[in-house]
């Protein structure tokens, strides 16, 4: 299971939370920052040296920034369907990840 740290209130985190959805993964997500805190821990800043959300942790693996997570999540449960593999046609979706 998928576990997603970052406060709904965040775009960031609201976009990783719909990309776990759309590849059907179930996830946890933890609140923390803004007023949820958490960002200054030691746990936290292992996961994220920037103390920023979202984080995400899929079994042993931990990553950050979401649109990193985004392409992360597409790869790895959506090849072929959100993940596509020539490089011409993911460019198209990578540039709007990047837009936003």
């Amino acid at each position: 299971m998928l576990t997603i740290w970052g406060r709904l209130s965040s775009i960031n985190v609201q976009k990783v939370v719909w990309a776990a959805g759309e590849v059907g993964q179930p996830f946890e997500r933890i609140d923390a920052g803004g007023t949820f805190g958490g960002l200054d821990t030691p746990e936290f800043q292992a996961m994220n040296p920037n103390r920023q959300i979202p984080v995400l942790r899929d079994g042993e693996y931990t990553m950050w920034e979401s649109s990193s997570i985004l392409r992360y999540l597409a790869a790895r449960y959506a090849a072929g369907v959100l993940w596509e593999e020539g490089p011409a046609r993911r460019a198209l979706a990578d540039r709007w990840i990047d837009w936003m």
